[in-house]
């Protein structure tokens, strides 16, 4: 569910908005997405105009401290935070803006497309959504049991949640693409 945003936490993703806004080379609404540890923040607007911000109370560690008991998480724990991660983005998911282009500045999801073959744009690192399907595949073959030494995926549960995270925004808000640019 969203809460009401603590002055701080939304200054500061104000703050990021804006400088992404400054880089956007195209006249598209856009949208910021910052995974935090704690909280999941979502900006949206148009050129420097932040129009909506909120707070959704899924994080990185907070998703994993909570719904993974095990390391690697088992499958019933990945469906069980899966559920959880998409009652949130459902909340919100018909407030933003349907022509709007997905951002971040998040480095862990700047480390999650370098572990696909995603490409690099004028704008920044591009996360398609096609790779990090992919990718979210290749963990839950890990999470089913293929041994962790057949592939090179990061093992730790809070990489397990971001990548959810960011799979159930991008799949639920509908957005084909992602663009990380360094803060």
């Amino acid at each position: 569910m969203q809460t009401i945003i603590p002055e701080e936490i939304k200054q500061r993703a104000q703050q990021l908005y804006l400088g992404i806004s400054k880089k956007n080379t195209g006249n598209t609404p856009i949208t910021l997405l910052h995974i935090a540890d704690e909280y999941t923040i979502l900006v949206t607007g148009s050129d420097i105009a932040v129009e909506s911000t909120w707070l959704l109370n899924i994080g990185s560690q907070l998703t994993s401290r909570s719904y993974f008991k095990h390391n690697s998480p088992t499958p019933d724990e990945v469906e069980n935070a899966i559920q959880v991660v998409e009652d949130e983005i459902m909340s919100i998911r018909k407030l933003i803006t349907e022509s709007s282009r997905l951002f971040t500045s998040d480095p862990e999801i700047g480390e999650i497309a370098r572990l696909t073959k995603s490409a690099t744009s004028d704008s920044g690192d591009l996360l398609l959504r096609e790779d990090m399907e992919h990718l979210f595949n290749r963990l839950a073959a890990i999470i089913t049991g293929r041994p962790t030494s057949q592939d090179i995926l990061p093992t730790t549960n809070t990489f397990a949640a971001t990548l959810l995270i960011l799979r159930e925004v991008m799949h639920h808000i509908g957005f084909e693409d992602i663009v990380i640019l360094e803060e």
